[in-house]
């Protein structure tokens, strides 16, 4: 082989294994571009190149970038006109026969939802010339059908659209789109020319082939801003039904049926803006300059989100660094709110129809002042009026408004809140104050207070005639970017109710006055709290806003109860037959109420010197010191001290001393359990006491071991009504105790003298005539008359019923009987112990209030 021929089959080889490694390395490229990008499917049929264009039949594009979503675009009958294909920029023309496109969007997400780390820029006109390259200078698109996810689901919509402009020169340029629906037609317009430095863009908006808006706008370079003059109009639109009704779809808002079509309706707007082009990620920060705004609807016409409007408004507005503040104001309008608009207030605040009309003011001094007075009226189940003189300050941002002799009224005859139920409450605030985007100041005055005829929580508190008086008031609040960064609320309040009823209090009226005071973490009230009975508590309550929750800290001042118990005229629970008129009580204590938990309280709770009357019991030098702590519905009682010098139920005894702790659930109190340490009582000389220990008051029985030592009988004779009969020594016992749902009982007990024993005189006269009238009773009568005994012992026995048997046993002599022979008696007494205590509680023994009670009660 030649060398020629040898160089010549290289070269080919060569070509041919470039050709091949440019496919598949293209091959693969496309295939990372499809996956990169979610493409599925790209179809391309019926091309057919010419000398100066492209058709193709048919294009098929399916892009799934993730599971749950998918776009198919179809495009038919597309056919590209170049100048020539060595230079086919810019492109000649476009035309597309039918455009099909779906949009089946993934579950859960936004349409139209813009990244904020993204920045926003106007394109600039070298930007705008390199995009006209590529867009052909005319264009049509016979037939649009798009299926794009909406408000209302999926919207489906057809339609025609076709461009014109000057090829590398981007202006001018006319593009107009027209969408049909039913027999219906919207076509937008719009035509964008230059002269000079100046860009137009006028747009217009026809509505079956009638102009209904006009939109002119100028737009100037700056610098690095954009000055952009402009105006709109729009003088009727009898298309208002079906228009309405067709954007429904996209906006999720249902017009309202219109009473007749709004013809006459005009609206006309012009402004003078500066665009910041550096700033326009800031948004509405990025414009300064002026607007005009002109409204006259006579009809009610719907608005989107807010309902139905219908009035004048006459606006003259500046805006610096995103702050918009009026200039110049005239309003008369009526407002039909929508419902989802006042969906979150209680149905009885939801205004039917809202009036809000603004006029010009008394003359400022000031020429960066305007001076306007406000008149809202809401009529509806519970009528509002707000009358305010304003003064709006438009010298420069940030802008403020300071109002002046201002009213606040509100009627309503019923309200219902969450486990809150109000009946005809009134509303009469006067305030003052300045307000703006750094910081609101506002100042109850003198007269501002809200009444109430009824206020019901649930079932337990009612209250009636409330009256709220909040003059004096003051609220500041600080914010940086729009952001609340301090607040303070301060002022003194007074609040009366003429009668509250809550089930554990009696009805009487109550009174609180003290300051409010509260800061971005937190609010409180702090003052006393009285009632007409006399009672007063020092109170704060404190609410975190952070947590939800609320402490209510309380104080009952030292109680003298010499002057009256106003306890026993306050609480509904205090028992009637416990009377104190003597010593002095005092407590203080704390409940914490957590968002989402059970309340928790302590308290702390001292006595001295009680003294009174409980049922048929007088009572004298009570001392007590007693710690209450509840925590998810338990409750523990510490009784530190409890002391009581003395009871008279008809017999002195005392003191009594009781040191322990009770533990029970609140659902069930008398099932809980009480422990002790010290359980003891000074009775008759001798001393009666409990060992340290603990009953669980759940239990069906407990059973208890009482111990008596030292009882006097010389102090037992005394108490116990028998006449003639007297004695001495000291006697000892132990004694069973049982406790059962039939009461107190002692099954087993026992009684003993000390040695050496004692003496036991029964000189009755009584005795006596028995002795004498019975011969077998004459001994019995003469030994005890004198009997000097050594062993005196009984067994005990009491009955739930209160019926006591005493088995006596009694060994002794009298000196002056038989030479003093040993005598041995054996006794059964019984004895009705409530009946004994009655005829004792009869006798001067006790007070006059006893005596009474008893003789009411035998009656």
């Amino acid at each position: 082989m030649t060398k020629q021929r040898k160089t010549l089959a290289w070269a080919v080889a060569g070509v041919l294994v470039l050709v091949v490694g440019t496919g598949v390395y293209g091959g693969f490229r496309w295939q990372e571009f499809k996956h990169k990008h979610g493409i599925v499917t790209f179809d391309v049929s019926g091309l057919r190149l010419t000398a100066d264009s492209l058709f193709l039949r048919q294009i098929v594009l399916i892009q799934q970038p993730v599971a749950d979503e998918r776009r198919d675009i179809t495009v038919k009958g597309l056919q590209l006109e170049v100048g020539t294909w060595w230079q086919p920029l810019p492109l000649r023309s476009l035309s597309i026969d039918h455009l099909e496109a779906q949009w089946q969007q993934a579950p859960g997400t936004d349409v139209g939802t813009v990244s904020e780390d993204e920045p926003l820029a106007l394109p600039d006109r070298t930007q705008l010339e390199r995009w006209a390259a590529w867009i052909p200078r005319q264009g049509r698109i016979a037939s649009l059908d798009l299926a794009l996810p909406c408000a209302s689901g999926t919207c489906r919509e057809q339609g025609q659209m076709k461009w014109q402009h000057a090829g590398e020169q981007v202006l001018p340029a006319e593009v107009s789109m027209q969408v049909q629906r039913n027999t219906h037609r919207l076509s937008l317009l719009a035509d964008m020319y230059e002269q000079g430095d100046k860009t137009h863009v006028d747009l217009q908006l026809q509505l079956d082939g009638q102009q209904r808006l006009t939109m002119q706008n100028q737009l100037t370079p700056d610098g690095s801003a954009t000055r952009w003059r402009g105006s709109l109009a729009m003088s009727e639109l009898p298309e208002a039904p079906w228009l309405l009704e067709w954007l429904a779809d996209w906006t999720a808002y249902v017009p309202p049926p219109l009473p007749q079509l709004p013809e006459q309706m005009r609206i006309g707007a012009g402004w003078a803006l500066y665009i910041d082009q550096n700033g326009l990620k800031d948004g509405w920060k990025a414009l300064k300059g002026e607007l005009r705004l002109s409204a006259n609807l006579p009809t009610p016409w719907p608005v989107a989100e807010l309902g139905q409007l219908q009035g004048q408004l006459d606006l003259t507005a500046k805006a610096d660094r995103g702050s918009w503040i009026p200039t110049a104001l005239a309003v008369d309008m009526q407002l039909q709110p929508a419902a989802a608009l006042v969906a979150k207030l209680p149905a009885q605040l939801r205004p039917a129809n809202v009036h809000l009309v603004v006029t010009p003011g008394p003359a400022s001094e000031s020429a960066s002042t305007l001076p306007l007075r406000m008149q809202l009226t809401a009529r509806g189940p519970s009528p509002v009026t707000l009358d305010a003189q304003l003064m709006l300050e438009t010298a420069a941002a940030p802008f403020a408004v300071a109002f002046e002799q201002t009213r606040l009224s509100l009627q309503s005859p019923a309200l219902s809140l969450p486990h809150m139920a109000m009946k005809g409450l009134s509303a009469d605030v006067l305030l003052n104050g300045r307000a703006s985007e750094e910081a609101v100041i506002v100042r109850l005055a003198k007269g501002s207070q809200l009444k109430l005829d009824r206020l019901t929580s649930g079932t337990e508190i009612t209250a009636e005639n409330l009256q709220l008086d909040v003059a004096g008031i003051s609220l500041e609040a600080g914010f940086t970017e729009r952001k609340l960064q301090r607040l303070l609320v301060d002022g003194r309040t007074t609040m009366n109710v003429g009668e509250l009823r809550q089930s554990s209090l009696r009805p009487q009226g109550w009174r609180w006055s003290g300051t409010l005071n509260g800061d971005r973490e937190r609010i409180s009230l702090d003052g006393p709290l009285g009632n007409d009975a006399g009672l007063t508590l020092p109170l704060t309550l404190t609410h975190n806003w952070a947590n939800g929750a609320i402490r209510l800290n309380a104080k009952l001042p030292e109680l003298f109860l010499r002057a009256g118990n106003p306890l026993a005229a306050t609480l509904a629970d205090w028992p009637p037959v416990l009377e104190l008129n003597t010593g002095r009580l005092q407590a203080q204590g704390q409940l914490d109420v957590p968002a989402d938990g059970p309340p928790i309280a302590t308290a702390m709770l001292t006595a001295k010197g009680l003294g009174g009357i409980y049922d048929r019991t007088e009572l004298s030098g009570l001392d007590a010191s007693l710690g209450l702590a509840l925590q998810r519905n338990q409750l523990r009682l510490d009784i530190e001290e409890l002391t009581l010098q003395q009871a008279n139920p008809g017999f002195t005894f005392g003191p009594l001393r009781f040191n322990g702790e009770y533990v029970g659930n609140l659902e069930s109190l008398d099932r809980g359990r009480l422990a002790w340490t010290i359980a003891e009582a000074q009775l008759l000389g001798g001393r009666l006491w409990l060992d340290p220990g603990a009953v669980d008051l759940g239990a069906s029985k407990q059973q208890l071991t009482a111990h008596l030592r030292g009882l006097q009988l010389p102090l037992l004779f005394e108490a116990y009504p028998t006449e003639g009969l007297s004695g001495t020594g000291v006697v000892d016992g132990e004694l069973q105790l049982l406790r059962s749902e039939a009461g107190i009982s002692i099954e087993q007990g026992s009684l003993r003298a000390r040695e050496p024993g004692g003496v036991l005189q029964f000189r009755s006269a009584k005795i006596q005539a028995l002795g004498q009238s019975n011969p077998a009773m004459r001994l019995v009568t003469e030994a005890l008359d004198d009997f000097h005994y050594d062993l005196l012992a009984s067994d005990v026995h009491y009955a739930a019923d209160g019926t006591l048997n005493l088995g006596l046993k009694l060994h002794g002599q009298n000196p002056a009987l038989e030479g003093g022979r040993p005598i041995n008696f054996s006794i059964n007494l019984e004895e009705d112990i409530p009946a004994l205590l009655t005829s004792l509680q009869l006798s001067d023994r006790v007070s006059e209030t006893i005596q009474r009670r008893v003789q009411e009660r035998l009656r």
